[in-house]
């Protein structure tokens, strides 16, 4: 079995070696490490340049993450394609514990492993027990993951702790991370993922997820935005869908990321906007729950300000991430 480890990167210099640090001290080191840099303008490619023939380094004009992700995912030669963001670090046992979860669950199409929080840009220490812990596997079936992503998103917020088969991203053609949603794209593989098979997920913490505060904001506006076209490309998809579960999950999915969308048009002053996404999440699903939640928030379109509550404002800080 080879494995991949593929790395999109911008603007990474107080990140990144840190990053490649921990790829290199894997028990089971990776059979290639593949490094895109997506234009960087600090000095991110000169300290990238150091480890060369160890990496292999690609640039591209800036074009955002999917593409980068994209290009990486086509030139891997592994077998198993494990994902990593240019801040975050994996523990020395990743690769060797995702290798030993696609061997034997070889039907899986993803795989998933827990994380910790690591705030600010310190190193992190495996030794402190976080990870001691030999973790518990779950397989889960399409029709839970769907739901246990939107419950808990957190659980898999990032490729960092994913691994995918490359049998699996070439089902999925020449852009398995859609560049119309780059930001997202992630987002918009898990969904796809969905439609194919089961996910595993082991509970030990294997990757320290860097979070870096005041560092980045996100508009969050953009990000939601996003995430319904994301959503509204899939339902072709999901309405083809041979499960009548799933087509109904996908739209009461998709009715709550409307509504959220229209929180944060509302947020922005955009009532005439908001109003519509409220009305179109009331097309998504027949769940009298929901439908009661749209309808008070497209009420809500019609009130005066001073009697508006509190919604959500268009930035956020968000986790330093290339974009």
């Amino acid at each position: 079995m080879k494995t991949s480890a593929l790395i999109p990167t911008y603007n990474s210099a107080r990140t990144i070696e840190a990053t490649l640090d921990a790829v290199f001290a894997q028990t089971i080191a990776p059979d290639e490490v593949l490094i895109m840099d997506d234009g960087s303008t600090d000095n991110t490619v000169s300290l990238l340049s150091r480890y060369v023939p160890r990496i292999t380094l690609l640039q591209q004009r800036n074009g955002g993450v999917a593409r980068a992700r994209n290009v990486l995912a086509e030139l891997a030669k592994g077998d198993l394609l494990a994902f990593l963001d240019h801040d975050d670090i994996w523990h020395p046992e990743y690769i060797a514990t995702q290798q030993k979860s696609f061997r034997e669950h070889g039907n899986a199409v993803g795989f998933f492993t827990a994380h910790a929080n690591l705030v600010g840009f310190g190193g992190f220490d495996w030794n402190d027990g976080v990870s001691d812990t030999n973790g518990s596997i779950e397989v889960i079936v399409p029709l839970h993951f769907m739901q246990q992503y939107h419950k808990a998103i957190g659980k898999y917020a990032s490729m960092s702790f994913c691994c995918i088969p490359k049998s699996v991203i070439r089902k999925l053609g020449p852009e398995p991370f859609h560049p119309e949603v780059s930001g997202v794209d992630d987002y918009f593989l898990f969904h796809t993922l969905m439609l194919l098979g089961p996910i595993v997920y082991n509970s030990r913490p294997l990757v320290a997820y860097r979070i870096t505060r005041g560092a980045q904001s996100a508009n969050l506006l953009k990000l939601v935005q996003k995430a319904v076209r994301a959503l509204e490309l899939l339902k072709p998809q999901f309405n083809r869908h041979p499960d009548a579960r799933m087509r109904k999950a996908f739209k009461a999915v998709f009715s709550t990321q409307r509504r959220e969308y229209g929180k944060v048009l509302m947020g922005t002053g955009q009532p005439a906007q908001a109003r519509i996404q409220f009305l179109l999440s009331l097309t998504h699903s027949c769940n009298p729950k929901s439908l009661m939640k749209s309808m008070a928030l497209l009420f809500l379109t019609y009130v005066p300000n001073r009697f508006q509550p509190k919604w959500p404002s268009e930035w956020k800080v968000s986790h330093s991430r290339p974009c």
